[in-house]
């Protein structure tokens, strides 16, 4: 028993605001396969499917399932709808304040020219200019009018904070329409198998959870994910897991729809305990295949308190199980491909081989603390004394931050309260940026302003002594402007000239206008054809079902909710 921080303290009250609006509850989905694996009654999993494992306890350790994966083939299934959540207190240091609005000096038709403070990978230009050409970022300096001259450019001025479009490395993104989940202020977990064998979880997650494998659901939780993460500036994100071609859109997902190379990461989430002989002998051989190798694999990791058998884990991961048929002697981190999610409870010995072995490691505080405790979680501070590469991730808003943005704030107020110097706004900054596309294997191509990079690009209406906690102080309505691949999806409404894209719709960012981008052009059609409100009518819909209030009722309920989830409270 633990008591409430005040990053505990600030989302209880979101989930008080929610009960006593009356708001159903939902489930959450993940970027791998489902947080659930662990519960009792999921059916087998083979590798490359979405699905939970099987679960046959050890005497310890729940040992679940086999592999499981989220490559499910490309049937037709329906998407998600995210709430979203605001920070909880935040001691800060120098202060940010809102910059004047941008300003579109002249529209153009070849990409854009933008004008503010820079975050260039090693060096902050202010004022700098930033040229986009087309997808691609072609001059990153103090002035590009040079090279703009060439082609006929849309100039903005910004006002504020240049920044890479953020990376979040870890979500189960279509359950982010549901609100959180917190069965007991004072009540933590062991492990993650024990909450997600809790009847109130799997009640609380039903509203999703019972249908999320049909395209009903899936596809407009999915999207409403995608659509939040785009209002909170973030343009990649790791956890949409089915391979269902109504998310073949938007945001960049790491797992399957990024454009940028092969599908190049593998996804579970089940126990690496469960690992069995054959299906390390293919996770190898993907590892080491001559074309399109697997460069990740993305595996929950060692998620609950040192002493409830999830410590065991990563030795098992390593070639270090014991046991009949649990690949002993083949260690699965030793080709580089590792991204464990959470390793919480990780010695000095074992980061020192997460260190060696070049695996990364994604960290998820505010979930953390919410399900196992106050201060419980990765040791942060050690991870970036060995400099593993150290990518961030909500979770999901069942139990984390909303957002990147909050998230990001959480890491910031857990580092001032834990004097850990080096959780800097620029680090913190970093994690959600150069190393968090470092982390999801696509560092060749994202998560850097500089020339040949795409340009997934956000921008910040902020300004203040030190640009980097610019972007940590931002929400949704701070943020300008959000380009993936030279395309603009979210932004002010003084720049939808700017976008050049006539089926954007006019979205109130907490009092803010704004445009969102969700029909995908004028040949779209089926799900491409939905627009903003066609995706929230659906999720009104799907709440409105768990609810015995009177129509009305539910649905002014379910409509304050995912307003509730952009703003937080």
């Amino acid at each position: 028993m633990k008591t409430a921080s005040p990053v505990h303290i600030a989302l209880f009250a979101l989930t008080i605001l929610f009960a006593l609006s009356g708001c159903a509850d939902s489930d959450p989905q993940d970027d791998f396969d489902d947080p659930d694996a662990g519960a009792a009654d999921v059916p087998d999993a083979t590798p490359e499917h979405d699905v939970d494992a099987d679960i046959s306890p050890d005497p310890e350790v729940p040992d679940i399932g086999s592999d499981v994966e989220d490559d499910i083939g490309d049937a037709e299934v329906e998407s998600d709808v995210e709430p979203d959540v605001d920070e909880g207190p935040i001691i800060i240091d120098d202060e940010t304040h809102p910059a004047s609005a941008p300003t579109l000096i002249e529209p153009g038709s070849d990409g854009f020219l933008l004008r503010g403070t820079v975050l260039a990978p090693d060096e902050v230009l202010d004022p700098g200019e930033v040229l986009v050409d087309g997808e691609l970022i072609v001059c990153v300096d103090v002035d590009c009018t040079a090279e703009a001259e060439a082609g006929d450019f849309a100039i903005v001025e910004t006002e504020g904070v240049i920044s890479p479009g953020l990376i979040d490395a870890h979500n189960h993104l279509p359950y982010n329409f549901l609100p959180p989940w917190f069965p007991n202020p004072e009540t933590t977990f062991n492990n993650r198998y024990e909450w997600a064998d809790e009847a109130a979880y799997r009640e609380h997650i039903a509203p999703y959870g019972d249908n999320r494998n049909r395209g009903t659901h899936y596809c407009p939780a999915a999207k409403w994910g995608e659509l939040r993460s785009l209002v909170h500036a973030t343009t990649t994100i790791q956890g949409q897991s089915f391979q269902q071609r109504c998310v073949d859109w938007g945001v960049r997902n790491a797992d399957h729809y990024h454009g940028l190379q092969h599908n190049h990461m593998r996804t579970t989430i089940a126990s690496p305990r469960d690992i069995t002989d054959d299906q390390a002998d293919n996770y190898i051989e993907s590892f080491e295949a001559e074309n399109n190798p697997t460069t990740r694999l993305a595996v929950h990791m060692a998620e609950g308190h040192s002493g409830s058998g999830v410590e065991d884990e990563f030795d098992s991961f390593a070639g270090r199980d014991p046991r009949e048929n649990r690949h002993a002697g083949v260690s699965l981190l030793e080709h580089g491909t590792a991204l464990l999610i959470h390793a919480i409870p990780l010695t000095t010995p074992q980061l020192e081989e997460v260190y060696l072995t070049n695996s990364r490691i994604v960290w998820s505080p505010s979930s953390n603390f919410q399900l196992y405790g106050e201060g419980v979680t990765a040791p942060i501070e050690e991870m970036l004394e060995w400099n593993i590469t150290t990518a961030l991730g909500p979770d999901w808003t069942i139990s984390g931050a909303f957002d990147m943005l909050q998230e990001m704030r959480v890491a910031k107020g857990y580092g001032l309260a834990e004097d850990i110097e080096a959780l800097t706004p620029e680090r913190i900054w970093r994690m959600a940026t150069i190393d968090g596309a470092e982390a999801v294997g696509l560092e060749e191509f994202i998560g850097r302003i500089e020339p040949g990079y795409h340009a997934d690009l956000a921008i910040f209406g902020r300004y203040g002594d030190d640009p980097y906690r610019a972007v940590l102080d931002s929400r949704s309505e701070d943020v300008e402007l959000v380009l993936i691949d030279g395309d603009a999806y979210f932004g002010d409404q003084a720049l939808d000239d700017a976008a050049r894209n006539d089926y954007c719709d006019s979205f109130d960012a907490c009092g803010k206008s704004k445009f969102l981008c969700a029909k995908e052009g004028p040949g779209a059609d089926d799900r491409g054809d939905e627009r903003v409100d066609d995706i929230r009518a659906q999720l009104i819909d799907i709440l409105e079902g768990r609810d015995d209030a009177p129509p009305e009722e539910q649905y002014d309920r379910a409509d304050d909710l995912l307003d509730l989830v952009i703003c937080g409270l």
